[in-house]
This record gives C-alpha cells, sequence and structure tokens, in this order.
C-alpha cells in the first residue's frame, strides 16, 4: 500500500519520543510519510526526531506540548494548522495501577483526561479535514486490558476499554467516507511506562514483546483490520476474553495479580 497516496503527507503521533509511539513513527517513516511528533519532554522529542530523520530521509516535525493542559492542546492545534495530516495515532497515554482505593485520585484522573478526553478531542479535531478529503486513516491504542477485567487496573482498564468501543464504532461510522480507523490492543510491551510500575511480571504467564513488533502489527493493520493483537499469545488470550465471563475473568485476573504486583500497593 503506497501510504502518501492513501493518507496524505503526514502523520501525527502524540508520545512520539518513546515506547509504542516511537516505533510507530519508525515504521511508518519506513512507509514513506512525513511525521508531526508531539511530546511533553523537549530533549527527548527532538532526540527522537533526529534519530528517525536520519534513518528515513523524510521531514520530521516536532511540537512540545502538555496535552493535560489546556495550553498544550491549543498549541498542538494551532501549529499543525499548516500541514495536511492524514494519518492520527493518539499514542500518548497513561497507567496507574493497585488497590483502587489506595490510588491518587488525581493521578487517575489524569489517566482518564489523557487516555480518553485528549484521545477523543484529537479524533474529533483532525477528521474534520480528512472528512472533506474523503480519505485519511486513525490508528487507536488500546490495550489486551481493554477486552477483559483487569483489577489492580480498575481505571486504566476502563479507558482502554472506551478507546477499543470508541474505535470500533467510529469504523463504521467512517468506512463508508473513506476513512480507515484501526484499533490497536497491545499487550505487555517493553516500554517506559511498564519497566518500573511495581508489577514483577515474570510471575505472570505475560511475555513482554517489544515496541518495534508492536508497531509492525499496527501498521501492518492499517485500513485492512479493524482490531490489531500483537502477539501469538495475546491473540489467544483475547480470544479467550471473548468466552469468559466477566465474573470468572474479574477472578482469574486478581488471582494471578496478587502474585505479581508490589504488596505494599494492595
Amino acid at each position: 500500500m503506497n501510504f502518501k497516496k492513501k493518507y496524505g503527507e503526514y502523520a501525527l503521533i502524540t508520545g512520539g519520543s518513546s515506547g509504542i509511539g516511537k516505533a510507530i513513527a519508525n515504521e511508518l517513516a519506513n512507509k514513506g510519510l512525513n511525521l508531526i511528533l508531539v511530546a511533553r519532554k523537549k530533549e527527548e522529542l527532538q532526540q527522537a526526531a533526529k534519530e528517525i530523520k536520519a534513518k528515513h530521509q523524510i521531514d520530521v516535525v516536532c511540537i512540545t506540548a502538555d496535552l493535560l493542559t489546556d495550553e498544550g492542546m491549543q498549541t498542538a492545534k494551532e501549529e499543525t494548522e499548516t500541514y495536511r495530516i492524514g494519518l492520527l495515532v493518539p499514542a500518548a497515554g497513561l497507567e496507574v495501577n493497585g488497590a483502587f482505593e489506595k490510588n491518587n485520585l488525581e493521578k487517575e484522573l489524569r489517566v482518564i483526561k489523557l487516555n480518553v478526553t485528549v484521545t477523543m478531542e484529537l479524533t474529533h479535531y483532525f477528521l474534520q479535514k480528512m472528512i472533506l478529503r474523503k480519505k485519511g486513516g486513525i490508528l487507536l491504542i488500546a490495550s489486551l486490558s481493554g477486552h477483559m477485567p483487569n483489577p489492580y487496573f480498575a481505571n486504566y482498564a476502563g479507558t482502554k476499554a472506551y478507546v477499543l468501543n470508541f474505535g470500533a464504532s467510529l469504523y463504521a461510522e467512517l468506512q463508508p467516507k473513506g476513512i480507515d480507523v484501526t484499533v490497536l490492543s497491545p499487550g505487555l510491551t517493553k516500554t517506559p511506562m511498564t519497566a518500573d510500575n511495581g508489577v514483577d511480571w515474570s510471575k505472570t504467564p505475560m511475555k513482554a514483546i517489544s515496541p518495534e513488533e508492536v508497531a509492525q502489527t499496527a501498521v501492518k493493520a492499517l485500513g485492512k483490520k479493524l482490531i490489531a493483537i500483537p502477539g501469538f499469545k495475546n491473540k489467544m488470550m483475547g480470544a479467550m476474553a471473548k468466552h469468559t465471563p466477566f465474573k470468572l475473568g474479574a477472578k482469574m485476573g486478581k488471582k494471578m495479580m496478587d502474585k505479581a504486583i508490589n504488596p505494599n500497593k494492595l
């Protein structure tokens, strides 16, 4: 597939300076798309852009903005106004884990704002011009946690369930209008977010895969699949979740995480 012909000149990726966002940026650059990367940490963002530009010989625009603030959202919108953005990837995300009643409320609200509100607002905003051009694409980042109950990640799982249903619903709405929608649902991935989050993943049956493998699965699925789940074991877990009652799935998930999560968080 010719990505430039199908989507346009530029892809906008939030959280594009590290983890899955950066890996997706590299994959899209490899397809010939120019990039607009949005992230909060200026030095990390500029370094990522430098690496991608040198490797793929494409244009990379950096926008330093905290999307949790009104100012940051306005900056992202204003500084992209002159670019023809045909592909949106809102990859920035947050996660908080532990016994829900012990978790900091402000942090949990930030999780909802970034994973849900910001994702929805950016999609609504950049979709307007895609509709006028009758072409474009949206790659939403959910999680395997959005497909099943995930005790001690209750709020995070809830936000990713929103993204999953939001994307699936838009898929049907936007397909006749020439807009592709794909929802990426990664399992455990080797990213800064999971590297030091108080969970000993070796005590679970889950095995972390690389951001590069996740990104390859995502980009390969664009325009072809609604839901993309990277990794064979993750695909199996996703399939099992469809046929497991929520009550049973919740109890099984708690039993697994009781062994892995830092006891101080329980």
